[in-house]
């Protein structure tokens, strides 16, 4: 094993959480009142202008023109949450682990999916662990450009994700999928845990050699 490649959202910190809080500013700001917080769940993990248009018909609008422009001011709201944020939003054990890939000469590539990556890992003071950023907005898979990032063979890393579909390129790509959440919804995955702090080196480690030796 000489990369991993990880998500954010949920396997380091809740981006869910920050970008909810967006949202909600955004709403205050353009409608004047907030969002409840029941609409956290139904915004979780879906692409930004999706959750627009919940918002949007949250509060009954129909007929708008200027999307781009609420996607842009939530964009900037995003980034203002960001700079509030500090080492209190790591989830634990998440440093840990990236502790151990570190220790054991294992490369780090993050899947930065809302491509405030950076930003956010420099906040939590863990940015010096990571070798690479890749976004998925500019790549097809980004598991497969990670790995050349990394100069490694997919079959030589782990993927930790919380997403189906970061599971699924996972798997098409080659690279040992791992997922942390809902079971039943990561059920593809090679390994599954329910939460970040429940995955130790020492089985990730088994579950990429169990997987070498089936490949083989």
């Amino acid at each position: 094993m000489k990369g991993a490649i990880l998500s954010l959202n949920h396997i380091i910190l809740d981006t869910d959480g920050l970008q909810f809080q967006a949202w909600c500013d955004l709403a205050m700001y353009e409608f004047g009142m907030g969002l409840p917080g029941k609409m956290a769940n139904q915004l979780a993990g879906v692409q930004r202008h999706q959750a627009l248009d919940l918002i949007l018909k949250h509060f009954n609008v129909t007929n708008i023109d200027n999307k781009v422009e609420l996607l842009n001011e939530q964009y900037e709201m995003y980034s203002k949450v960001i700079a509030g944020i500090g080492e209190d939003r790591l989830y634990p054990r998440a440093k840990q682990l990236l502790n151990n890939f570190y220790d054991h000469y294992v490369n780090i590539a993050i899947n930065d999916i809302d491509e405030h990556a950076k930003e956010i890992l420099q906040k939590l003071k863990i940015d010096d662990f990571v070798d690479a950023f890749v976004s998925p907005l500019d790549e097809e898979n980004p598991y497969l450009e990670a790995s050349q990032e990394l100069d490694v063979q997919p079959a030589a890393c782990v993927g930790i994700g919380s997403q189906t579909n970061e599971i699924k390129l996972m798997n098409e790509t080659g690279v040992i999928s791992i997922g942390v959440g809902d079971a039943e919804e990561l059920k593809k995955a090679k390994y599954q845990v329910s939460q970040i702090g429940d995955l130790k080196y020492p089985m990730i480690r088994k579950v990429w050699e169990d997987n070498e030796l089936e490949g083989a």
